[in-house]
């Protein structure tokens, strides 16, 4: 199946303080890495499939829809902001890394940007949590929420600093949660 965005440029530019005139194709890498990586372990693969198909044969409705529209797409905008940020301050150029800037703007400090990825990491777990309440108290009406095996992934319950996976054998593992976006941004001069 093609790549499908669950949220459109211009439903990121109207929530969030992006401003109209950045170019779509620097959101777009963020919107694929925040389905895959942050929205993805909370549906599960056959749920984010399903959603995904509706939406790219627009025939999303029901309670898809409104899992989609009033959930999915509230944690996933912010969790591109969390990517989202140190994009659009930074580029890699002919093989270097330069701080963008344009005739009338001034780049932000290192400190403000870390304080807009927090803030914008904390709108994104809270509306996550929301998201997987929501999921666990409705698990009846998505069937496809709790039907994955491996090697497809099972929805995540729990939204802590740590990964639990639960294996079709039954066995489990335990990871910690990525923080790639804090640890990159703690070494920023």
């Amino acid at each position: 199946m093609a790549e499908v965005l669950l949220i459109s440029e211009n439903y990121i530019k109207k929530y969030t303080t992006v401003n109209g005139s950045v170019d779509p194709n620097l959101m777009y890498p963020s919107v694929y890495l925040a389905q895959d990586k942050w929205v993805l372990p909370f549906l599960g693969t056959d749920l984010m499939n399903k959603i995904k198909n509706d939406v790219a044969n627009n025939t999303i409705a029901g309670n898809y829809q409104i899992l989609l529209e009033d959930y999915v797409q509230r944690a996933l905008l912010w969790w591109v902001m969390v990517d989202l940020t140190p994009n659009l301050c930074y580029r890699m150029d002919n093989g270097t890394i330069v701080q963008r800037q344009s005739e009338d703007t001034v780049p932000i400090s290192d400190v403000v940007m870390k304080d807009m990825i927090d803030r914008a990491r904390q709108n994104a777990e809270h509306y996550t949590t929301l998201l997987v309440d929501y999921l666990c108290a409705n698990a009846s009406l998505f069937p496809e929420y709790s039907t994955a095996q491996w090697p497809d992934r099972s929805a995540r319950t729990d939204v802590t600093n740590t990964l639990n996976y639960q294996f079709s054998s039954g066995n489990t593992a335990t990871s910690f949660r990525p923080t790639y976006s804090r640890n990159i941004i703690n070494r920023i001069p």
